[in-house]
């Protein structure tokens, strides 16, 4: 994985030394704070992460790959690899989860399954609705996108979570656009030329509105999944 992410960065860095332009992130390791945060907490999480960025990546490839036109740089010509890395990384990860159990076989792991899913979807869903013009740009409408990608991703977790959203119900979708319309709400009152406090004042119920959706979503009836072939008795050494 390390060898993988850090050919990523290679990739970026190159495009970027294209345009002139360079990213420094070592400040990063002096400034940012650090958490703690159990070990299965980053199992379903970085699962996450690598898989809803596998359908995510694997769909501009091959969105790309049928209307070369709106290839705007070459690396997207050999993007497939780069896909499959992240692909495998979740792999990876699917592979340490079935290897503890305790992670996905009672009920907190049901409730923390839908959680980090909502988490994840949520968050993509409300970022590039903020930046259309990238998707637009090269031919792709923005929220159709998001959810082909969350329904894959979802049908993908589906194998290893115990529990997923459902989130094939059209009322999940009309939930994440309600999201949408609060934040961009939201945001416009940042941008508004009002005193600090009045801002503040305005975005409460807002905010509030906004929990109550997720809230909303979270306790929409879940979708039992889960593939977890575990044997049944205590494996011996063979010698």
């Amino acid at each position: 994985m390390s060898r993988d992410e850090a050919r990523h960065a290679g990739f970026l860095n190159k495009g970027l030394s294209d345009f002139n332009l360079a990213l420094d992130l070592g400040f990063l390791t002096k400034a940012r704070k650090y958490t703690f945060f159990k070990p299965k907490f980053i199992f379903y999480a970085t699962y996450l992460s690598e898989k809803i960025g596998y359908w995510r990546y694997i769909t501009i490839y091959r969105h790309l790959r049928e209307n070369p036109e709106y290839q705007v740089y070459p690396i997207f010509k050999y993007f497939e690899n780069w896909c499959q890395d992240e692909n495998r990384h979740g792999d990876f990860f699917s592979a340490l989860m079935k290897a503890q159990p305790q992670f996905l076989n009672d009920w907190k792991a049901k409730l923390w399954s839908r959680f980090f899913c909502l988490s994840v979807y949520v968050t993509m869903y409300l970022n590039d609705c903020q930046r259309t013009a990238f998707y637009e740009g090269i031919g792709l409408n923005t929220k159709e996108f998001d959810m082909h990608v969350i329904i894959e991703t979802n049908r993908t977790t589906a194998r290893i979570f115990p529990a997923v959203l459902d989130v094939e119900n059209p009322e999940f979708k009309k939930k994440l656009d309600r999201m949408v319309d609060i934040n961009q709400q939201i945001l416009a009152i940042g941008e508004s030329q009002a005193p600090g406090f009045v801002k503040n004042l305005q975005r409460i119920p807002l905010i509030a509105a906004l929990a109550s959706e997720i809230i909303a979503a979270y306790l929409m009836p879940p979708v039992d999944s889960g593939s977890l072939d575990y044997a049944d008795f205590e494996p011996q050494v063979v010698y």
